[in-house]
C-alpha cells in the first residue's frame, strides 16, 4: 500500500483542484502520504490550506509532447510527491545538499511510478529526465557536461545508424558511446538512459512537433485575424500575473 490517506487508509482517489487562471495548476484537496517500500521512510505531502502546501502542475511534461506522455495518469500521485519534494530540496539553500537530497528523492519518485503501474520505459525515461534536470540545477559544471554529453553523444548514434547503411561498421559508435558513459561514475545509468533514448526517441518528438507547430501557427493566425490574442495558442492556459491580472507565458 505505497500511497495511503492520512488516516491511513488505501488511496482510493487522488482528489485535486484545478487553477485554471494559474496555468495548468492543480492543489490537493486531501493530503496524500507516500510510504517507500526500499526504506520504509513515509512522504507525506499537505493539501491546500496547508501552511506548507504549495500548487502542481502533476507531471512537468512540456506541452509539446503531451502525446507521448501525459502530464497526468497513474503518474500523478508520484508526481505530485516529487513536485513536493523538489520544492524542500531547493528550500534548503544549500546547493550540495540540495543535489544529495534530489538524488534520493528522484529514486523515490522512480519506485513510486512504478508501483502506481507506469510501463518500465516510461517510468524510466521519467526519472531520468528530472534526474538531469536536478544535476543542471544543483550540480553546477558538472551536471551541464552530463546533459552534454547525453546530447552529443546522442547524436553520435543518430549520425552512426544513418552512416551504417552504407557500412555496418559504424555501428562500432554505439558500444563505444555506451562505455562513454561509465566517466560519470554514480551518474553512469543516467548517461546512458538519455544518450540512447534521445537517439531512439528524438526522431519522434521532431515528427510530433512537425504536426504540433504548423497547426499552433495557424491557431494564432485565426487569432490575429479575429482580433484574439495570437500568444494564448501556445500555452493550454493563461495564469495570473503578479499584479493580479491574466498574462499570457
Amino acid at each position: 500500500m505505497p500511497f495511503h490517506t492520512d488516516d491511513g487508509d488505501r488511496l482510493a482517489e487522488l482528489g485535486l483542484a484545478q487553477r485554471p487562471a494559474d496555468a495548468p495548476s492543480f492543489e490537493l484537496t486531501a493530503a496524500i502520504v507516500y510510504l517507500d517500500p526500499e526504506t520504509g521512510r513515509s512522504y507525506r505531502v499537505p493539501a491546500r490550506g496547508e501552511a506548507s502546501a504549495a500548487p502542481t502542475d502533476l507531471a512537468s511534461v512540456p506541452t509539446p509532447l503531451w502525446g507521448l506522455i501525459a502530464s497526468y495518469g497513474r503518474q500523478s500521485a508520484p508526481a505530485v510527491l516529487h513536485d513536493a519534494r523538489s520544492r524542500a530540496a531547493a528550500a534548503l539553500g544549500d546547493r550540495r545538499a540540495a543535489l544529495e537530497q534530489r538524488r534520493e528523492d528522484d529514486r523515490v519518485f522512480h519506485t513510486a511510478l512504478r508501483e502506481q503501474g507506469v510501463p518500465r520505459l516510461r517510468a524510466r525515461l521519467m526519472w531520468a529526465w528530472v534526474s538531469v534536470d536536478r544535476e543542471r540545477e544543483f550540480g553546477g559544471v558538472p551536471g551541464w557536461l552530463v546533459l552534454g554529453q547525453s546530447v552529443v553523444g546522442a547524436l553520435v548514434l543518430l549520425g552512426t545508424a544513418i552512416a551504417a547503411f552504407s557500412h555496418p561498421l559504424w555501428l562500432v559508435a554505439w558500444p563505444l558511446v555506451g562505455l562513454a558513459a561509465l566517466v560519470r561514475g554514480r551518474l553512469a545509468p543516467l548517461v546512458a538512459t538519455l544518450t540512447f533514448s534521445l537517439a531512439l526517441l528524438g526522431p519522434l518528438v521532431v515528427v510530433q512537433l512537425a504536426a504540433l507547430v504548423p497547426f499552433r501557427l495557424v491557431e494564432a493566425a485565426v487569432e490575429l485575424v479575429t482580433g484574439g490574442r495570437p500568444g494564448d495558442v501556445w500555452r493550454p492556459t493563461v495564469r495570473l500575473s503578479a499584479r493580479g491580472g491574466e498574462d499570457q507565458g
